[in-house]
């Protein structure tokens, strides 16, 4: 196989691989000083990614980011120059938050770390 070709199916396969993934998922993820942050994350079908948590009952409390996100077996890496790299996992119509060693936060909370998809890539 040439070297042209072999570029293509990697640029075909990559835009593929980012098409499954992106679309517009939201919920409240817990915080250690209120009742939650409400989390919009929008996984852009051109491998970037916009986040916007607000801190509910904080005064100031928006903040939005934004970078490139990658996927490797399942798991969404969104990485940022503004912060350290997030990992969700994909799930059937949701994304579950990580923790910083790509592992599920189990317990009394770990129902409370998922986002679900509420609007596909246009």
């Amino acid at each position: 196989m040439n070297k042209l070709c072999l570029t293509v199916l990697v640029v075909l396969s990559l835009g593929a691989c980012s098409r499954h993934y992106c679309g517009t998922y939201q919920g409240v993820l817990p915080a250690a000083s209120g009742p939650g942050i409400e989390t919009t994350l929008i996984l852009n079908s051109d491998g970037t990614y916009d986040m916007e948590s607000i801190y509910m009952d904080e005064v100031a409390g928006v903040f939005e980011d934004e970078g490139t996100y990658s996927v490797s077996d399942g798991i969404i890496t969104l990485n940022s120059p503004e912060m350290e790299q997030t990992y969700f996992r994909m799930e059937e119509g949701q994304v579950r938050r990580l923790d910083t060693h790509q592992k599920p936060v189990i317990g009394e909370l770990e129902e409370h770390y998922i986002l679900k998809q509420t609007k596909e890539c246009e």
